[in-house]
């Protein structure tokens, strides 16, 4: 998700038809330039070069969602709301997008989900089979103590600062089975681990900032940053 409002202007997107390592191409309406959703960058026309603004978001179930938003607006554009998708197949195979990989890492395979964090140069990702295992992962990225969260059963992924009123907090997961919260060692408040909020205790009511990150493929990840660093 981005900012669309770039260097003063509000520009308004399409979808171009175009693929650079099968990750869409989008245009703006104003100036026609070309933007690669992956990179969040104009790649070609008078915009080349600038970045959007990447917004923190979350790719989550609709059940998930909605008990923790229940007011939540739907946009609903006439199609269904339980439409099949189209590209269950897909996902489900081993191919990886039109065509193909462009740089095999076999650091993680092919389709694994990861969840990618880019800052300048500094790129890590997180695969989700990790982020399963552990539920919350207490690292450093960018020189800042962030903290990665992860719910099997909605499969959301979440990147949060983890330092409240200038003190680092170390998280572990909250109740017994329960992968929506955590708890913080430093002062036992329980948090949200979707929204980063504490629910109880003596930090109740603080909130973590929310990270901007990526939900991709692995060979989509590695082919445009084939640099990165992978979680271990």
């Amino acid at each position: 998700m981005f900012a669309r409002s770039i260097e003063g202007q509000e520009l308004t997107f399409g979808v171009s038809g175009k693929l650079i390592m099968n990750a869409v191409v989008l245009y703006d309406h104003q100036t026609e330039t070309l933007w690669s959703q992956f990179l969040a960058e104009g790649v070609q026309g008078p915009l080349t070069g600038v970045r959007m603004e990447l917004l923190p978001s979350q790719l989550t179930t609709w059940g998930a969602w909605t008990a923790q938003h229940p007011d939540t607006l739907l946009l609903d554009r006439g199609f269904g709301l339980f439409r099949s998708d189209r590209y269950e197949g897909y996902y489900a195979s081993s191919r990886a997008g039109i065509l193909g990989e462009r740089n095999r890492d076999d650091r993680l395979p092919t389709k694994e989900l990861v969840v990618g964090l880019r800052h300048g140069s500094d790129v890590i990702a997180y695969a989700y089979r990790d982020l399963a295992e552990a539920l919350v992962l207490n690292e450093a990225y960018d020189g800042e103590p962030i903290v990665v969260t992860f719910d099997p059963d909605s499969r959301a992924a979440a990147v949060f600062e983890r330092t409240v009123d200038g003190q680092a907090l170390t998280f572990e997961p909250g109740e017994r089975g329960d992968a929506t919260t955590m708890r913080d060692a430093q002062t036992g408040s329980l948090w949200s681990t979707a929204q980063g909020v504490a629910l109880d205790g003596p930090l109740e009511g603080a909130q973590l900032a929310q990270l901007p990150s990526f939900v991709s493929f692995w060979f989509s990840w590695s082919d445009f940053y084939p640099q990165t660093a992978v979680y271990q």
